[in-house]
């Protein structure tokens, strides 16, 4: 055999490249973000000319956000298991290092009221949205190492939600809740499929319940979004102004919407209507049917996310990643449907795939790509199971 074409494939063993791609899962997740460009444009076509002179600035910075995250997902793919599974213990010092970025002077970039976002010269990001991945990652080798001790409340409730309560302590401060939110829920999912007990957790999230009523009763700003989300009416104007503007665009799209690009609430009716509202625009414009079709969207990612986690439920590090990772797409997704559709509170949280920014597209690329390459992995090392 010739020597060039015998190591050919051990040349480059360090990022290894996938073998079987699990094209139901990336063709849903492609179709959703040229979903989201489509709707992005439609959503601020208007208003970005009136505000910037020119009716595709917001649809041609998600683009190249898209074209950024397309490249970030092909590196993700080739990433080994094992340089995450012996990396994890260090990424919740990167994850709260990565969170205090916003809380600095000089480098915080507020807006609206909060100071999310960190600009460096010409980039301008919010650390939050690749702190998830980075905590999913984390808590997955936290997970698989304390395995044998995980049906203990010690390790299986007081080290990784203290953990876990550090970095959301940092979120509130900014203040991001629905991060902290999204977060804790995803490691809920993650501590139940690890094992976790499940009185253990119960218990866990009454207690988690309790911090979080704290936290919105001794905060006036938090209390009103929850008297406006349970009584929006009583507010028309002020604090309801936003839910309500919501529920009549979804409500106008009735079956089939009104047609693409006829939406009326995006015309300076409804706040942040590109961000976290364009669920709204998308069951205006395309009515009931559109809308199913993009919760369908998502459930189609949760069915192959899951379904390789049951692949690999032979490793626990890459059970814990797949199960994590893939919540991490489709927990933001139901919560923003949620609060769209006035079943939830208002949390500032952008459709993933879909809605309008950069960091938040660029952290779900990522996350796609870090599932096909456990899938990969699974399958190089013949792990994966029926």
């Amino acid at each position: 055999m010739d020597y060039a074409t015998s190591v050919a494939p051990h040349r480059f063993h360090g990022l290894k490249a996938p073998s079987t791609v699990d094209y139901v899962l990336l063709s849903t997740v492609l179709l959703l973000v040229g979903f989201g460009l489509v709707m992005v444009y439609s959503t601020t076509g208007i208003v970005s000319q009136e505000k910037m002179g020119e009716a595709l600035f917001y649809a041609k910075r998600q683009t190249l956000s898209a074209i950024i995250g397309l490249g970030l997902m092909a590196l993700c793919m080739r990433v080994p298991m094992d340089l995450l599974r012996r990396v994890s213990p260090y990424l919740f010092i990167l994850s709260i290092f990565l969170l205090a970025l916003p809380l600095i002077p000089g480098i915080a970039d507020r807006a609206g009221g909060a100071s999310r976002w960190v600009k460096l010269g010409p980039i301008r990001f919010q650390p939050a949205e690749f702190v998830k991945v980075s905590m999913v990652i984390f808590m997955a080798g936290f997970f698989a190492r304390h395995e044998a001790r995980i049906t203990t409340f010690a390790h299986g409730i007081i080290m990784p939600f203290g953990l876990v309560g550090m970095a959301a302590a940092l979120l509130l401060l900014q203040p991001d809740f629905g991060s902290s939110a999204v977060i804790i829920v995803v490691v809920l999912c993650m501590a139940l499929a690890s094992g976790v007990r499940f009185l253990h957790l119960g218990l866990c999230s009454v207690v988690v319940a309790a911090i979080l009523g704290t936290l919105v009763a001794i905060s006036p700003y938090r209390m009103m979004r929850i008297v406006s989300f349970l009584s929006p009416f009583s507010d028309v104007a002020g604090k309801g102004y936003q839910l309500i503007q919501s529920l009549i665009a979804v409500g106008t799209g009735q079956v089939w919407g009104v047609g693409l690009g006829e939406s009326q609430q995006k015309l300076f009716f409804l706040p942040a209507a590109h961000t976290d509202f364009i669920f709204a625009v998308i069951s205006e414009e395309l009515g009931f049917v559109g809308g199913l079709c993009v919760i369908f969207a998502f459930l189609v990612v949760m069915w192959r996310g899951l379904l390789l986690a049951k692949q690999v439920r032979n490793d626990s590090f890459l059970y814990g990643l797949a199960v994590g990772l893939t919540m991490m797409i489709v927990a933001p997704a139901l919560l923003n449907v949620g609060v769209v559709i006035g079943l939830l509170p208002t949390k500032g949280m952008v459709l993933p795939l879909v809605g309008y920014g950069g960091s938040s597209l660029m952290a779900c690329f990522a996350v796609v790509g870090l599932l096909l390459g456990v899938k990969r992995e699974a399958e190089h090392s013949g792990i994966a199971s029926a």
